[in-house]
């Protein structure tokens, strides 16, 4: 089921180099520390935090006031807008594409042509791609390009981290 209020766990798992964006690596040293007291704290999801004082994110485990607010930004930076999801009805016709499309569009930089090459290659869901490895995504998404003859790339390793990453928090399949 998707989850986009995702639990303080997956703050883990989204806070990686190999999979975040760089402006957000100076928070990754914290991350252990600040879900262990967020939830301490009684701050469970995403929405929890967002609740919280600049104080309380200071007792959490955060050295200062910047970063405060990096993890304030970091927090909405999977927020989807929902004009993105209105693309879905011109792009799609059968009903499965538009239920597929809908969680796909979820992940970042995920658009059209990226959510036809998941959805080709057998990714229909985030759970699909919760559960998935680097290299099944890479190569099976390779196929059908191949198969296909499309003119596409094949996703690049950190992009797809980065979408398994974001697919385990909002699944709550939190492994790996």
């Amino acid at each position: 089921m998707l989850n986009t209020d995702y639990k303080t766990e997956a703050i883990k798992v989204l806070l990686n180099e190999d999979c975040i964006l760089t402006r957000y690596y100076s928070l990754i040293p914290y991350k252990d520390i600040l879900v262990e007291n967020l939830n301490k704290m009684g701050c469970h999801t995403k929405s929890d935090c967002m609740k919280l004082s600049d104080e309380s994110l200071l007792e959490a485990g955060l050295p200062d006031i910047e970063m405060v607010c990096l993890f304030r930004a970091f927090l909405v930076l999977y927020d989807i807008k929902p004009v993105k999801l209105k693309e879905i009805t011109t792009v799609c016709e059968e009903e499965e594409e538009i239920q597929s499309f809908r969680e796909l569009y979820h992940l970042p930089g995920v658009k059209s042509t990226r959510a036809m090459l998941y959805f080709k290659a057998g990714f229909r869901s985030l759970a699909d791609i919760a559960r998935s490895t680097p290299q099944e995504i890479i190569e099976k998404t390779e196929c059908v390009i191949k198969e296909e003859n499309l003119s596409l790339k094949v996703p690049l390793m950190k992009e797809v981290k980065t979408h398994i990453a974001v697919a385990r928090a909002f699944t709550d399949i939190l492994i790996g």
